[in-house]
C-alpha cells in the first residue's frame, strides 16, 4: 500500500481524536502536525515499507529470519504461518498489507505529535538512504525502556490496527505452532518498532 498526504492526514486525524480522549484539547498536537507535515515524505516512507513488508510477506524463502533481525527469536510473519500465507487472495493480501501500514505509519507519526517542538526537515534525502539507516535498528530498539504511561498512550492510538491485525489472524485461520509459544507479540511489537525507529533514524 503506497501512502499519501491524504492518507498521513487521515491517520493524524485519527490519532488526534483519540488523545483528545486524554488530553481534553488537541489543539497543541494539531498545531504540531500541521508545522510538521510539510516535512513528512510519503516517498521515503513508502520505499521502506514496500522492500520491509515484501520481505514480511514472504512465504517461499526458507527459515524464519526476516530483514533487521539477528536471529529468528521474532520471526518474520509469512515464515510464521507459511501454510496459511501461501493459500491467501490477493485481496487478502492487499487488506493485511493496509493494516500493517496503518499500525507503522501511525507509530512512525506518534513522536512527531507528542514531540515539545516541529518536526524539521530531515537531512535523509531518500527513501534508500532512510531504509540503510532503518533496517538494522528496527528490532535493537526496546519497547520496554519505554514508559507506562507512554506506552498506554501510544497503544491507545493503535488499538484499532492492533486488534484489526489480530483479527485478521483469527479469520484466516493463523495460529501459532504448538511448539515454540506464541510469537504474535513480538511481530506485532516489531511493526511498532518499526514505526519509532524510522522516526528516529530521520533525526539523525
Amino acid at each position: 500500500m503506497d501512502i499519501t498526504h491524504q492518507d498521513l492526514e487521515k491517520y493524524a486525524e485519527e490519532m488526534l481524536t483519540t488523545l483528545g480522549e486524554y488530553s481534553g484539547s488537541t489543539d497543541k498536537f494539531k498545531e504540531k502536525f500541521e508545522q510538521s507535515k510539510a516535512n513528512i515524505s510519503p516517498e521515503r516512507i513508502n520505499y521502506c515499507l514496500e522492500k520491509y513488508l515484501h520481505a514480511e510477506f514472504d512465504y517461499g524463502t526458507p527459515g524464519n529470519r526476516g530483514l533487521g533481525r539477528m536471529s529468528d527469536y521474532c520471526p518474520r510473519l509469512a515464515a510464521y504461518f507459511r501454510s496459511v500465507f501461501s493459500k491467501l487472495s490477493v485481496e487478502r493480501m492487499r487488506e493485511l498489507d493496509f493494516l500493517i501500514t496503518a499500525l507503522i505509519v501511525k507509530c512512525y507519526l506518534f513522536p512527531i505529535l507528542i514531540s515539545k517542538k516541529p518536526m524539521e526537515p530531515s537531512k535523509i534525502k531518500t527513501g534508500e538512504q532512510l531504509f540503510e539507516k532503518w533496517i538494522p535498528q528496527i528490532y535493537t530498539f526496546n519497547l520496554s525502556e519505554m514508559s507506562d504511561e507512554i506506552w498506554n498512550l501510544l497503544f491507545a492510538l493503535i488499538k484499532k490496527e492492533w486488534e484489526g491485525i489480530k483479527e485478521f489472524f483469527r479469520q484466516n485461520g493463523m495460529t501459532p505452532g504448538f511448539f515454540g509459544g506464541d510469537k504474535t507479540g513480538e511481530i506485532l511489537n516489531g511493526y511498532v518498532g518499526a514505526g519509532l525507529v524510522m522516526r528516529a533514524m530521520e533525526r539523525l
